[in-house]
């Protein structure tokens, strides 16, 4: 295949013209924006599912194979750099390759049967900028080797199932290849990225973080830096495994007994106060389903009715009616729970707290979990913003009996759903920054 001649990419500016592919009357663009979700932009250059040539010396699949080897890549600081210098480009203009060995390495990988992949996250919501980094695709598909197909998927939001290290824009690749009749092929597949948590070391920067490797970790692909794999350069040192929360940092938490003290009934046949006390996303709404509601128990939370004075408006009527009633809110201090001791009291029932006993950095890796991996037969989450937490935390006070509780037990987090659900619950999740 004859080599494409490039534009110089020194870092010396120079005059712009407009480029031609935005010139009224002139060549169509190159690349096609395929349909997608408001937060996620996919990109196509040219088709990699036609028929290609593959060199002598291919290591691809033999044909029969319905497995597809993919170089995974990020965009920025590994495929790609701004080439007037700053440490973010400044229009679409504004890149060049990272190195000049790149283009090559992607026509050799191509050549040899891989296909070409970049996963990106973009997060700035400003129109302007997102425009101008959406045009930027097509220049960098004008400057791919021949005949060379490129595929871009690209994060906009700060906080959803997209962006990295969450792996929703790979589940998205995975539905492609699915739906022509291929799988990945996890063992020769490989992801590269500049996001390993590096620290600064002589000329080489601190990375800006550990998203790529993190990502590489959640879908199983072996992680690579651009170093490694463009220069041939030894593995830098990172932290490896990388800092951040799993589940498994906690400890075996199925080993822990679910409630304390285990010996007595979670429900009970009379009218009663169950209050509920713990942190946001802890396993509050989903122990009612499983325990309470089965039993009649009416559900009561600030959530969905808006102030406390209408949850408790609402709860007394309920128990007037003679039926019991669980309050799921935080119930974080001694003041909160003292109106529905008070309440108890003027009503003559009895009052019992369940204390779900989940870390709070556990409880913040779920909220992330259950408003971007929850399975479909749950209700949806939104995603609760990180002061949720953090104000909980501050006012937080331990629920005691001699409150007034006729009972105080404790509830450990045991996490509940099949193996694929898991697999993503034990999963880094991206960490909410507000």
């Amino acid at each position: 295949m004859p080599a494409t001649k490039r534009p110089s990419e020194g870092t010396t500016p120079q005059a712009k013209k407009p480029h031609p592919f935005f010139v009224a009357g002139a060549k169509t663009q190159l690349g096609t924006f395929q349909p997608s979700p408001p937060t996620l932009i996919h990109f196509t250059h040219l088709d990699p599912f036609a028929p290609q040539p593959v060199a002598s010396t291919s290591t691809a699949s033999s044909s029969t194979s319905n497995k597809i080897a993919i170089s995974f890549y990020d965009l920025d600081g590994t495929l790609i750099k701004p080439r007037l210098g700053g440490p973010f480009p400044k229009s679409r203009d504004d890149w060049m390759w990272w190195n000049p060995v790149v283009p090559e390495r992607l026509k050799k990988e191509w050549e040899e049967g891989r296909h070409l992949v970049v996963i990106s996250n973009q997060g700035d919501s400003r129109e302007k900028v997102r425009n101008e980094w959406k045009l930027k695709l097509p220049l960098i598909a004008a400057k791919m080797p021949s005949g060379v197909p490129l595929r871009v998927l690209a994060a906009l939001s700060m906080s959803d199932v997209y962006r990295k290290p969450n792996i929703g824009m790979f589940e998205t690749i995975s539905k492609v290849y699915r739906d022509q009749g291929l799988e990945i092929d996890m063992e020769r597949s490989v992801f590269v990225g500049d996001a390993a948590g590096r620290m600064a070391n002589g000329p080489q920067r601190r990375d800006h973080g550990d998203t790529d490797y993190k990502f590489a970790l959640n879908t199983g692909l072996k992680f690579v830096t651009p170093e490694e794999h463009f220069l041939g350069h030894p593995r830098p040192s990172f932290p490896e495994p990388p800092n951040g929360f799993r589940p498994a940092k906690v400890g075996n938490l199925g080993s822990l007994p679910h409630i304390v003290p285990s010996h007595t009934p979670i429900a009970r046949p009379e009218t009663e106060i169950v209050l509920f006390v713990g942190p946001p996303a802890s396993g509050k709404s989903s122990f009612f389903r499983k325990h309470f509601a089965p039993n009649e128990y009416e559900h009561v939370n600030q959530d969905l009715l808006g102030t406390r004075y209408k949850c408790l408006r609402v709860a007394e009527g309920l128990l007037r009616e003679g039926k019991a009633v669980v309050i799921d809110n935080t119930n974080r201090n001694r003041d909160t729970r003292a109106h529905w001791i008070n309440l108890a009291s003027k009503l003559k029932v009895p009052v019992r707290v369940f204390h779900f006993l989940c870390p709070l950095e556990l409880a913040k890796h779920n909220n992330m979990y259950r408003a971007c991996y929850a399975p479909p037969n749950e209700p949806p989450r939104t995603l609760l913003p990180l002061l949720a937490f953090t104000s909980y935390a501050a006012a937080f006070e331990p629920p005691s009996a001699n409150e007034g509780f006729d009972e105080v037990r404790g509830v450990n987090f045991h996490f509940e759903g099949g193996e694929e659900q898991r697999r993503k619950w034990d999963m880094y999740m991206l960490e909410q920054k507000r």
